[in-house]
Formats: C-alpha cells, structure tokens, sequence
C-alpha cells in the first residue's frame, strides 16, 4: 500500500495546522478576534457589576427599612477603603511594573501579588471586624453579630475579587475578568433573591452573601496555588509605589467616601439612605471610570514608557470629550424623565432630583481628575505628587463636612464636589510635565 504524499507547511503554517485543516493565518485571525473583545468584555464587565450594585440598592428600597439600607451603605464605604487599600498596595503597582517587566521577572511579581492579597484579607478582616465593634459603641447603634460576621466576610470577598481582577485585567484579559464577575453575580443574586423569598433582607445577609460570592470564582483555581511567596525585588518595587498610595487612599478616601459617616452624626441613617439613592442614577458613571482606568492604564504606563506622549494625549482628551458629553446628555434625561422615575422609588425617597444633580456634577469632576490622574500613576514620583494633593483636598473636605453637614444632605454632596474641582486642578497643573518629558525621550 502506498504512503500518502507528505504534505510540506506552506509560509505561516505548522504540520499541525495543515493536519487539522486548519491555518496559521486562521489561528491568528482567532486570536485578533478575541484580542479586540477583551476592551469589548472589560465595559460589559463593568456594566455588569454595575447592574448587580443596582440591583442591591433597590432590593434594599423596595424590601427593607431605611435604617437597614443606611446600615449597608455605612459599611460599603470602609469595603471601599479597603478595596482602596488593596489598590494601591498590589494592583495598582502590578499594572504599573508587569506591563514593562521581562518574562522572567514576571512570575516572582505575579506571586508576590498573590501572597500580598491574601495577607492584606486576613488582616483587614479582622481589623474589620473589630472596627465595627467599637464603631457600634462609640455611635450608640444597634449592631448584631451576623452584622460583624458578614462585614468580615465581605472584606474577604472583596478582596478575593478585586484579585482575580487585577491579575486578569493588567494582562489584558478582559474576557477572563468578565467570566469571574459573571460567577460573582450569579451567587450574590441567587443569594439575595432567597433573602427577599424569606423576608430576610438585612444588612448581615447581604455582606454574606458578598463575601460568599467573592471567593466562589477563586475556588475553581485553589489547585493552581502555589503557597505563599514574597520575593525581595518585586516587593520593593510594590512598595516604591505603595509608601506614597497608601497614604494617599486613605485620604482620598476621607475625603470622598466617609460621608456617610458625617451624614449619619449630622443628619441620621436616614440622610445617609437619600444620598445613597441619589447617587445610584450615576452608579453606571463610576464604574464605566473604573473600566477605562483597568483597560487603559497598562497601555498609557506601555506608551509613557516607550516615549509615545501623543498616544496619551489623544486618548486622554477623546476620553475626556466623549464622557463629558454623555454626561450632558444624561443631565437632560434626568430633567426631563425624572417625574416618571421617582413613583419607582417608593414613598421614602421622594424630592431626591436635586441631590442626583449634585451628583452629576460630582462625577463630571470625578471624570476629568480620574483621566488625567492616569499620566501621573505611572511612576513612582507620581505617585508622590498624588499622595501630596490628596492632603491638601483633606484640608478642605473636613472642615467642609464638619460645618456643613449640618445644612442638609445638599450641602454634604457640594463639599465632595469642592474637593474634586480643587484636585482636579492641581492635578492638571503635573501633567504637562510627563507628557514633555515622555515626547523629548524618544
């Protein structure tokens, strides 16, 4: 019997293209295909966790009480710091170094990365835990142990799926991170509608399932775990970044996100549950800034890098033109359709219409500060000059909450709103001197 022919590759093929029918220029049409539905998966991404805060707040505004929402925001805001913290201690300095490391330098990083989570949801957890502890006796409220257990957890949770996050998103891995906020919802929203079922809906409950649905996509990896590992460099090139964010977050997080906590002194849970309704009409702004800031930070660190200012600066201002004319847009819409919105909000939350304006105005500073920030996070003097700025907003924000508050939930929104137009300012001055220095390196 005679031999089959042998067939020779052709220029871009392999034997084993030609064997399964396939060809080389096929296999890399596939993988530019799925290369340009990362950016695609990173908004749907975003669009979905956006949805799944959505739909919580109005689980929390149909089916519980005031207090109970007032309880959940309160505590939202410190999983805000954390997640903050987590930030600039690992994932921030991650998508800074990995993009531009050499491939073996990349796994000490990415397992320096890992250990750090894991340590960081173990401390902050208990620190948590028993921060909720004293908060409860130093404002007199009314805190039960599914409460405290249910913050810890969710801290975890947090942590765990921001994590999977980073790791996904600084490798350009938009699909990946989509898959595993896909399996996060999915848990948290099975988990809440048997909450809802059983007349269950509380603060406890909701932080459970949050904590619960955090760590669920990681179990499916726990195999590929390598044990704890922190190696020297890597660490120190986290912390040239980290000792100027840290401080920095924490801050800026006083500055923008303890509201609730003056809010609550001043004007009682039930302030804190309007200015948390208020804000979820521009909840989908928030995210789509956090999906820009996930897909396009690597890229613009890569392009500083390499001398490629122009790059930055076209995106910079084409983002900043698109998102400042989708927010005039959803500006009108908001004048126009409120009257037909707010019947869906129930009794407790009428005339809110000033407050999701006060709001709008916020996140169109929040917007322009958050793009050009961006030039700026890319080495470890940036990081430096934000850590400064964020000091001087600090100066601003607490005497403006301190002697506001008092005049309403307006007034608590205007002072954020201060604090973002001065940072944004100073940011915008630091600027011009990256974008010089990248474009003379060429």
């Amino acid at each position: 019997m005679a031999s089959a022919p042998r067939i020779l590759p052709l220029p871009g093929q392999t034997v084993a293209n030609i064997e399964s029918g396939t060809h080389g220029g096929g296999a890399r049409s596939r993988m530019i295909s799925v290369k340009r539905l990362n950016p695609l998966a990173a908004v749907a991404d975003q669009a979905w966790l956006s949805l799944l805060n959505f739909t919580i707040s109005l689980a929390f505004i149909w089916g519980a009480s005031k207090s109970e929402y007032g309880y959940y925001l309160l505590l939202v805001a410190p999983l805000m710091l954390v997640q903050s913290i987590q930030n600039a201690i690992v994932n921030s300095p991650l998508a800074t170094f990995l993009p531009a490391a050499g491939e073996k330098d990349k796994p000490a990083l990415q397992r320096t990365a890992v250990s750090l989570h894991v340590y960081l949801a173990v401390v902050m957890a208990l620190l948590g835990g028993l921060g909720l502890v004293a908060y409860e006796h130093w404002a007199g409220l009314q805190v039960d142990a599914v409460l405290v257990a249910g913050f810890a957890f969710a801290i975890v949770g947090t942590i765990a799926r921001e994590a999977q996050r980073s790791f996904a998103y600084v490798q350009g891995q938009g699909i990946r991170a989509l898959g595993g906020d896909l399996a996060y919802g999915a848990v948290l929203l099975t988990g809440i509608a048997w909450a809802i079922l059983g007349d269950q809906l509380t603060a406890g409950i909701v932080l459970l399932l949050t904590g619960l649905a955090g760590v669920v996509p990681l179990l499916m990896k726990a195999r590929s775990f390598q044990g704890l590992q922190i190696h020297s460099a890597p660490m120190r090139q986290f912390w040239s970044c980290g000792r100027w964010a840290l401080p920095s977050v924490v801050v800026t997080w006083v500055n923008l996100s303890a509201y609730p906590y003056f809010a609550e002194r001043s004007l009682g849970l039930a302030a804190v549950a309007d200015i948390g309704a208020a804000r979820l009409f521009l909840m989908p702004v928030g995210l789509a800034m956090t999906a820009w800031s996930n897909w396009y930070r690597p890229r613009i660190s890569s392009w500083l890098a390499t001398g490629n200012a122009a790059a930055v600066k076209r995106l910079t201002y084409k983002s900043l033109f698109g998102g400042w004319t989708a927010l005039a847009a959803l500006a009108v819409l908001i004048v126009v359709a409120y009257p037909f919105i707010e019947p869906a909000l129930g009794e407790q939350y009428r005339g809110l219409q000033p407050l999701v304006l006060m709001w709008l105005l916020f996140f169109a500073l929040s917007l322009a500060r958050n793009i050009y920030m961006a030039t700026l996070m890319t080495d470890a003097h940036g990081y430096r000059i934000l850590h400064h700025i964020t000091w001087l907003a600090l100066a601003l924000s607490l005497p403006g909450f301190i002697l506001l508050s008092d005049n309403g939930a307006l007034w608590v929104v205007g002072v954020l709103c201060a604090v973002e137009l001065a940072q944004l300012v100073l940011v915008f001055a630091k600027i011009g001197t990256y974008w010089k220095r990248s474009a003379t390196s060429r």
